[in-house]
């Protein structure tokens, strides 16, 4: 009998329970429905998330993220934080990214179209591919150089007061020259002693007469030593002086001239110019070799020291194109193109002078006493540019007559 009231007690909770768990299941699936709704439309009304909508995220029309305020509950507590506060940020992050992108291309279009308007091209187009080459850090490098030569210049006139003259120092110069020739030195060891020699002259003013020559030497001395893979021995230095100087002399002279000039030996050389403006204006050999003479004599002489390497270098090349395949006076006004005033940074009025100086030179050259660069570019190894009839022609004289008019 307790059995069975127990049994059917049982019966009856399990009844109730089941019917307590179906209520329960009805009940509960009302709130969570309702509680999702009001999520959504926290998330939607907060944080300003829009419905997915497959328009919306193709065209990407930002303006219908803004949800209008009627679909807002007065119970929530949303109007502390209006939807146009929110959307101000997106706003805010998109608008850079686009000032970011777009102007870039646009500004570099704007370059090249004014660049072929004027004319001037990519000379390093070519030489992007080889990275030996470094092309593009060449226009940096130049500038580097530019201001390099203004660091270190060389004033007109240094010699004045001292015992030292131009004549003489036009003498050591065109030794220097032969001896260069007698060690077969690279080129720009050449250029480097004169250089060494010049601001050597200008910054220490007692040298005299009888050590000029050892002056020189040491300059040569040094500067086989900064181009040279191998530099002659300081023996032949003092052979090639007929022993007139001693080793030790030649390296006390070493160390003065060192300190002097405070170990800076990387002062530009003319040589360095005339490469990059042979290839801005499409140079053939025989107008890179005409150059290379204009700028050996002018090393030769003292007038000519005190101009700045690339503007003696962009005087020599733009005299080689004048004379060389451009005979006819028209072709004049072309000879300084734009892209070779763009890549030297002067302009035809700036050249002309000195271009009229080097052909005062150049003309003078049968009469002067200094024969060592016309002698060496009389060789077939420089195509015999100083033999040639070009020298000589009536634009050269009238450049030349223009110089002593100004003077």
């Amino acid at each position: 009998m307790a059995l069975r009231n127990r049994t059917a007690f049982t019966n009856t909770l399990n009844q109730e329970n089941v019917k307590n768990i179906k209520s329960a299941n009805a009940i509960a699936g009302k709130t969570k429905r309702a509680a999702l709704g009001e999520i959504g439309n926290k998330v939607n009304a907060v944080r300003g998330v829009e419905p997915i909508d497959k328009t919306s995220l193709l065209q990407k029309d930002r303006k219908k993220v803004i949800i209008p305020t009627k679909n807002i509950k007065p119970s929530e507590k949303i109007s502390e934080k209006p939807p146009v506060q929110i959307v101000k940020p997106v706003i805010k992050t998109i608008v850079p990214e686009e000032n970011n992108i777009v102007p870039a291309p646009q500004k570099k279009e704007v370059e090249s179209f004014s660049s072929d308007l004027l004319g001037i091209e990519d000379i390093d187009e070519e030489d992007k591919g080889n990275p030996s080459l470094v092309s593009i850090y060449s226009n940096d490098i130049y500038e580097y150089l530019r201001n390099l030569e203004s660091k270190y210049p060389i004033t007109k006139g240094f010699l004045e007061g001292q015992e030292v003259t131009p004549k003489m120092r036009s003498v050591l110069v065109d030794w220097l020259v032969e001896v260069h020739q007698q060690f077969h030195l690279m080129q720009e060891t050449l250029y480097l002693t004169v250089a060494i020699l010049d601001r050597f002259l200008q910054a220490f003013c007692s040298i005299d007469r009888k050590r000029l020559q050892l002056v020189g030497v040491t300059a040569m001395f040094i500067a086989s030593k900064y181009e040279e893979m191998y530099s002659p021995d300081i023996n032949d230095f003092v052979y090639i002086t007929d022993n007139a100087y001693s080793k030790i002399e030649i390296l006390q002279m070493e160390m003065l001239v060192v300190r002097t000039l405070d170990y800076s030996f990387g002062r530009p050389l003319p040589l360095h110019f005339l490469r990059r403006y042979s290839k801005a204006g499409k140079a053939l050999p025989i107008h890179h070799t005409m150059a290379k003479y204009f700028l050996e004599q002018s090393l030769v002489h003292y007038e000519m020291c005190h101009y700045p390497p690339s503007l003696i270098a962009a005087a020599a090349i733009y005299l080689a194109f004048l004379i060389i395949g451009n005979n006819d006076e028209h072709k004049e006004k072309v000879v300084w193109t734009n892209t070779l005033a763009h890549y030297s940074t002067y302009s035809r009025d700036d050249v002309l002078p000195v271009v009229r100086k080097i052909a005062s030179i150049i003309i003078n050259v049968d009469k002067s006493k200094y024969e060592a660069v016309r002698k060496k570019y009389a060789q077939s190894k420089y195509m015999k540019i100083s033999a040639r009839p070009e020298l000589k022609l009536p634009t050269m004289v009238a450049i030349a007559m223009e110089h002593k008019d100004t003077v």
